[in-house]
């Protein structure tokens, strides 16, 4: 009778150490080619949202305000603890809460300029929101969860908003202008694959750290930084107030 002969032990721990070997220098590769597949898409969203934006600034001899047409926003003196409540109409991806998604409601009704909201890829897909290190009503909390501040997707901000007499109700002494959106007339935010959005290093009274810098795959596909685009021109800079990362003209304001 013919005796059929197997593997040993040893042949298949070769062939076990084998695989372990290839997935170890496949994986990385695999969630590095994930994360260069997120920030080209992150790029081209933003590139779209700017076209969206010089369209409806045409039609509106001005650019959307960041406080979304669905907000509860009251008129008041300056930013005050729960102004992300006012400013923010509901969430487009999370019911029930407030969120940054609702801003782009300028860009898509009644006019559609895009189609629809883009959601950010870099938000943690665990929780839905981005994690932040301040917020305007407390630039000194540190890093907290997103949803207390609604970052569930790409944050916009403009310049004309936080200027006098505009619609946060602003005076000559506490308006902070191009400020808040890396010196042009508006900005929109990405997390960037650290998954933190520190508000592309927007200024005025949000103490933004480094993690605010411009994301550079250079430094590692997983480095700190947020992927910002910025307004066509300069906002108003008011009181000699500059953002941390002032993007039109390349410096940085610590």
């Amino acid at each position: 009778m013919k005796q059929t002969k197997g593997f040993t032990l040893i042949e298949l721990l070769i062939v076990v150490a084998i695989i372990a070997i290839l997935a170890a220098i496949a994986v990385p590769n695999f969630l590095e080619a994930q994360t260069r597949s997120k920030v080209s898409r992150v790029k081209t969203d933003l590139r779209t949202l700017a076209t969206g934006m010089e369209a409806y600034a045409i039609d509106n001899n001005r650019y959307p305000s960041l406080c979304a047409p669905n907000s509860t926003l009251a008129p008041r003196d300056g930013i005050v603890a729960g102004v992300s409540q006012l400013v923010n109409g509901p969430s487009v991806w999370n019911p029930g809460k407030p969120g940054v998604s609702s801003r782009f409601i300028w860009i898509t009704t009644p006019v559609a300029y895009i189609s629809s909201a883009f959601r950010d890829p870099f938000i943690n897909a665990n929780t839905g929101w981005a994690l932040v290190l301040s917020t305007p009503d407390n630039p000194d909390s540190g890093t907290i969860s997103g949803e207390n501040s609604g970052y569930d997707g790409y944050d916009y901000v403009d310049a004309q908003s936080f200027m006098a007499g505009d619609i946060l109700n602003r005076t000559a002494a506490n308006e902070e202008g191009a400020a808040r959106c890396s010196g042009a007339v508006w900005h929109i935010v990405s997390a960037g694959p650290d998954l933190i959005n520190a508000f592309g290093g927007g200024g005025g009274n949000i103490k933004t750290p480094n993690t605010g810098c411009d994301y550079d795959p250079t430094n590692g596909t997983l480095s700190t930084g947020d992927i910002v685009r910025i307004g066509s021109g300069p906002g108003q800079i008011v009181r000699d107030l500059q953002p941390v990362y002032n993007r039109v003209n390349n410096t940085f304001n610590p």
